[in-house]
């Protein structure tokens, strides 16, 4: 009886060196953003086999201390940024309110008839003028979200001529006066497919966060909808609630 409890309690052999990496990157021993040594090296390191390193390496990224990129080897996770869906911040002011280095790479930019989706989403009628705007963000040069923003481009006259790197929330503002004050917003975890996961170093199929928000300028106009395929241990969430009577 004995030998069989012993058996089903024993300790799996990836958990001390889960453990033991978890207290380096708490402790700060390992800097953020800092790439972890190759799987050959650790499982030379703990003294065991690569599988139980890989093991290690799993539970590590479900429990949000590391992540990886594809083909690039294991890296330590930086402190989730704290994002509140229902704010009108652009992505550049809350990353740098919180102490982070954020970026944008324009991807594509074209000017599009609108499909039926459009039409239902932006409240315009099908075939009328669409900008298409692609853009991969990056937070502390790490790639976290692939951004696909389409655009009432009746409300927005040559707005391709600006720099769609920089934030469109404060273009609208200051170049066509359209301040946005409040957004319909979805939330839910997908799966990346190919053009996605590409683009974040990560594999296809990966889990992501989806969340697609419709913008309203001050008069409630809506002026675009912007969908975001973020990594999915980026964010840390926050909401706020109201009670009703």
């Amino acid at each position: 009886m004995s030998e069989t409890h012993s058996s089903i309690t024993r300790v799996p052999k990836y958990i001390p060196i889960r453990d033991a990496i978890a207290h380096e990157i708490e402790s700060g021993q390992l800097e953020r953003n800092s790439k972890l040594p190759s799987e050959r090296v650790l499982s030379e390191q703990f003294g065991t086999t690569r599988v139980a390193v890989r093991e290690a390496l799993l539970a590590l990224e479900m429990d949000g201390f590391i992540y990886r990129l594809d083909r690039r080897g294991w890296y330590i996770r930086a402190p989730r940024i704290i994002y509140e869906p229902q704010s009108t911040k652009s992505f550049n002011q809350y990353v740098m309110e919180q102490g982070a280095v954020p970026s944008t790479e324009l991807m594509t930019v074209e000017t599009v008839d609108a499909t039926s989706w459009d039409a239902v989403h932006l409240s315009i009628r099908a075939g009328d003028p669409v900008y298409s705007v692609w853009r991969r963000r990056s937070i502390n040069g790490r790639p976290v979200v692939v951004e696909h923003l389409r655009i009432n481009a009746q409300l927005f006259p040559d707005l391709t001529e600006h720099d769609l790197a920089q934030s469109v929330t404060v273009l609208m503002a200051e170049q066509y006066q359209r301040n946005l004050t409040r957004a319909h917003i979805s939330l839910y975890p997908t799966a990346f497919s190919e053009q996605q996961a590409k683009a974040l170093h990560v594999n296809i199929g990966s889990m992501g966060l989806y969340i697609c928000r419709t913008n309203r300028d001050q008069n409630g106009v809506i002026t675009d909808v912007d969908q975001e395929y973020w990594l999915h241990d980026v964010l840390d969430l926050h909401f706020d609630a109201e009670g009703t009577n």
